[in-house]
């Protein structure tokens, strides 16, 4: 069953740590626990276009991790933590990012060991949130504890296979690539990774330099404001683009003619387009023009070599597949307490859910002839948005009634 690719609705690279320099501790970071080791290798999981790896803390417990070379430091989103391990808050630091909301605030602390699959940092330092503004469990389907980026980007070189689902860890001083694909600079700036690349908008070829955000699920977010040809499509839908740590994302969601990255081309690519208001927080904002999502990378075998500063990119099987979008304007969330309770967490206004009164909060029962308690996030989304024209039947529950909702669906954009 074809992918279908919907809109983001927590956008991991769009936030920042503020740390005070004197919160800066060194720390020994993430190295092969032996020293014969040259590379390590393991399967992740896909939920909801975010890549989950399980990571062990203090020998003990074992948290799920968010793969996001769009965050720093790294993150702790639920504050539960903080008590599960017993975790000692030693400054308490303002954390910010993009967004219209009120202050948040977090805790830098320490753990003695945290690591996975013959990797491991000792004597650790993170940041754990004051309280889980991201709710990520809810829109990946599964238990998220938080986000690892930089810190662990840094110490190694990364492949990424989207296709087999598995991530590699090499020793950058033996690190060689002999395989197909090319070879683009990196720069690493505030602990992010950028590219350069070109995008053919309605007013010209626009070169473009953006954040690779492996945390991020939309194909490309550009900028308004960052470069004079970024506009916002005359064929375009308002959305809601991501929760951040500072609050909701507004903007539209269209289509770009053309994307190009070195000789790779991809044709009427999905783009978010975030208000300038909403983006004003974002350190270092005014040196690029956005980002670029799952909805691309997964159609590359990815190598990020952050201490030689380069990239490789090597197409895959999703390389042409077609940008689709959400057919249905539904976005659906897990709840609690086991994630398998799918509710309507929102529906877009004049969509074919909002055609019909589906309404946020609704609780999902069965998708077609597919019963939700049995479904992961990932599947429920796969029979939800099939292509333009085709029907989906949902059987729902509001307020202790049952109702049926056919849905007839159609592409926005």
């Amino acid at each position: 069953m074809k992918k279908i690719f919907i809109p983001l609705l927590l956008a991991c690279g769009l936030l920042s740590l503020s740390l005070p320099a004197s919160a800066q501790l060194d720390f020994i970071g993430f190295h092969f626990k032996s020293d014969k080791r040259k590379k390590v290798s393991f399967d992740f999981e896909l939920h909801n276009n975010l890549m989950v790896i399980q990571i062990a803390v203090n020998h003990l417990d074992t948290l799920n991790f968010v793969v996001d070379t769009g965050v720093g430091y790294t993150l702790i989103t639920d504050p539960e933590v903080m008590k599960q391990l017993n975790l000692i808050c030693y400054r308490q630091i303002r954390v910010a990012g993009a967004g219209v909301g009120e202050e948040l605030h977090g805790c830098i602390t320490n753990v003695k060991s945290i690591g996975f699959g013959g990797i491991e940092s000792v004597n650790h330092n993170l940041v754990v949130l004051e309280r889980d503004v991201l709710h990520l469990s809810r829109y990946a389907g599964t238990k998220i504890h938080g986000l690892i980026g930089y810190d662990l980007f840094s110490r190694f070189v990364v492949k990424i296979d989207y296709t087999r689902k598995r991530i590699t860890f090499y020793d950058p001083q033996h690190f060689r690539y002999q395989g197909r694909g090319e070879r683009f600079p990196l720069s690493i700036e505030e602990m992010k990774p950028y590219i350069q690349a070109e995008a053919v908008l309605s007013a010209g070829n626009t070169p473009l330099k953006l954040v690779i955000d492996t945390g991020a699920g939309h194909s490309l977010s550009l900028e308004q404001g960052a470069h004079p040809n970024i506009q916002i499509p005359s064929n375009h839908i308002s959305s809601s683009l991501g929760m951040t740590l500072s609050g909701m994302v507004q903007g539209a969601i269209g289509r770009v003619q053309e994307f190009r990255i070195g000789s790779y081309e991809m044709q009427k690519v999905i783009t978010s387009f975030p208000d300038s208001s909403s983006m004003r927080h974002i350190k270092g904002i005014h040196n690029r023009q956005g980002n670029l999502g799952l909805g691309v990378l997964r159609r590359f075998l990815l190598i990020l070599n952050y201490p030689h500063q380069e990239l490789i990119l090597k197409p895959n099987k999703h390389f042409k597949e077609p940008f689709e979008f959400n057919t249905s304007g539904i976005d659906l969330i897990a709840d609690t307490p086991d994630y398998k309770i799918i509710k309507i967490g929102a529906v877009r206004e004049n969509s074919p859910a909002d055609e019909v009164d589906v309404r946020a909060g609704d609780e999902v029962i069965s998708i077609d002839n597919y019963v939700c308690s049995q479904l992961s996030l990932n599947e429920a989304y796969k029979i939800l948005n099939k292509k333009e024209g085709r029907k989906t039947l949902l059987l729902i529950r509001r307020k202790g009634y049952l109702l049926m909702r056919e849905i007839k669906l159609r592409q926005p954009i």
